[in-house]
């Protein structure tokens, strides 16, 4: 590869984060039917022509931002230790716009593709965690509480795509998240006895 070649790669790559980190905050902002390319471009300081050049339409483009996002913050393997998952909270703390995103692609019926390999191996994961630490110290009742509630919230409109992306069908997903709500709720009750 020569140099100018190298150049090139290398502007054509700062380019193509630019507009994937612009749409991620730009759909976050106004959701996935009411983004336009023009304000990617001018957010992206990229002319709108050359995000088409890049992603050639917006449904590429959106897709293309998930596995951006993916493969920016998340681990490559799915959550094998409690810092890990430390990580993945800090991540969203830290970048709202990408829950947001997230929240508006599930909210709007879009499929988010490449998210069900890491999805299935992060609740394995948390499994394997949650084993090896038996029954860890320092329960907060409040925030589990707190925790609860946003799980039962976001479960009311995620469930079918979560679902779809563990390959099981809606009724035992709920069936399942049924019965981890009633384990959370029995330690809570065990932990404030």
């Amino acid at each position: 590869m020569t140099a100018s070649t190298s150049a090139l790669a290398r502007k054509r790559q700062v380019a193509c984060d630019a507009i994937l980190n612009a749409t991620s905050e730009v759909i976050a902002e106004q959701g996935v039917d009411a983004f336009t390319i023009s304000e990617v471009g001018r957010r992206a300081k990229i002319n709108r022509a050359l995000v088409y050049h890049y992603f050639q339409d917006r449904n590429n483009l959106v897709f293309q931002t998930i596995n951006h996002i993916l493969n920016r913050y998340l681990p490559s393997k799915a959550p094998a230790s409690i810092e890990a998952v430390e990580s993945g909270i800090r991540m969203h703390i830290e970048h709202p716009e990408i829950a947001r995103f997230f929240f508006h692609m599930i909210l709007t019926d879009r499929s988010l593709q490449g998210v069900g390999p890491w999805l299935r191996e992060s609740i394995e994961g948390l499994e394997t965690i949650q084993r090896e630490a038996g029954n860890p110290g320092g329960f907060d009742e409040k925030f589990d509480g707190v925790m609860a509630v946003l799980a039962q919230l976001s479960w009311a409109f995620s469930r079918q795509e979560i679902a779809r992306l563990l390959g099981m069908k809606v009724e035992e997903a709920d069936k399942r998240f049924l019965a981890q709500t009633r384990r959370a709720a029995k330690l809570r009750v065990q932990a404030s006895s």
